[in-house]
């Protein structure tokens, strides 16, 4: 039992809506908003690929976690590295097998993406801005990812969901660094606002948020045959995002970079599958973020788990 306590302690499973609001966009506007067993794969997959980064991110960095996160499991000792690398390992290649299985398209998607998160956790989650578009990129390809799992190819309006997520997830990943930035700057660890400035990359977070929520409304004037109602979604990821980041714009520190940080996790399953309610009812999109999002917020709060 506690080794698969410090499983589950390495894989962050209270961030397990991530990956699923991130896909859910292609896979169900490519299956025109039916729930399909390509749908139900490609997310098994997503997740699965999800949680296997979550743990080659501690593999790469867990001489760094001695002194910053010395109760993670590797640190701790409660797993050692050679435990964490060899299942992540496998997960990788079963998704990629997986990705193969569903077409030829989606496993070449699904090499890139494992090829992203390889260079994100072992290389660039150190490298300043380069960290925070390597990140993103990922997050935002999943649902091009689900589109190909589905149909193989990816309708227009999962390019509007690429985008928007990719830039939104970009605003997110420079605001949540502030939440270390001190520990940061002490361990060398470079981080966007270390890189290039607090105040410019809060500007950059401000521009990429503005224009990922900019790219989320275009088809509610541009797609004539969609269901206006998702926009509701969109103004209430807004409402999430922007009234948590607020005092960190007005005074940055590591206190208001965490409370960023929970807002942005709610600000995501809100806005990440908003697009879904462009081809489904209002209840039924609801009946698909609304679970997830209170589900997110209870293993939060009764796992006290850092993220």
């Amino acid at each position: 039992m506690n080794r698969i306590k410090a499983y589950l302690d390495l894989i962050r499973y209270p961030l397990f809506a991530i990956p699923i609001v991130a896909t859910l966009p292609g896979a169900l506007i490519a299956s025109e908003g039916h729930f399909t067993r390509r749908v139900a794969v490609a997310l098994v997959i997503a997740l699965c690929g999800y949680f296997a980064g979550m743990i080659k991110n501690d593999y790469f960095h867990h001489e760094t976690d001695t002194h910053t996160n010395p109760e993670r499991p590797l640190p701790s000792q409660r797993l050692t590295p050679r435990q964490a690398i060899v299942p992540a390992s496998i997960i990788y290649g079963l998704c990629v097998i997986g990705g193969f299985w569903l077409n030829v398209k989606a496993g070449l998607l699904v090499m890139g993406l494992v090829a992203i998160s390889h260079l994100y956790n072992a290389i660039f989650k150190a490298k300043g801005i380069l960290g925070s578009l390597t990140l993103p990129l990922g997050i935002g390809l999943l649902s091009v990812f689900g589109a190909l799992a589905v149909s193989g190819t990816v309708p227009r309006l999962v390019w509007y969901a690429f985008a928007a997520t990719t830039l939104y997830d970009l605003g997110t990943h420079i605001t949540t660094t502030f939440k270390d930035i001190s520990r940061d700057k002490e361990l060398g660890i470079v981080t966007t606002p270390i890189q290039i400035g607090t105040r410019p990359a809060l500007l950059l977070s401000g521009v990429a948020t503005v224009l990922a929520f900019a790219i989320a409304f275009l088809p509610y004037w541009l797609e004539p045959d969609i269901h206006k109602f998702y926009i509701v979604w969109v103004i209430l990821g807004m409402i999430a995002t922007v009234g948590t980041r607020i005092s960190l714009y007005l005074q940055p520190n590591e206190k208001n970079g965490y409370l960023a940080l929970k807002g942005s996790m709610i600000g995501s399953i809100l806005f990440f599958p908003c697009l879904i309610g462009a081809l489904v009812p209002m209840t039924v999109s609801a009946a698909v973020i609304v679970p997830l999002l209170f589900v997110t917020l209870f293993l939060l709060r009764t796992t006290r788990q850092e993220v």
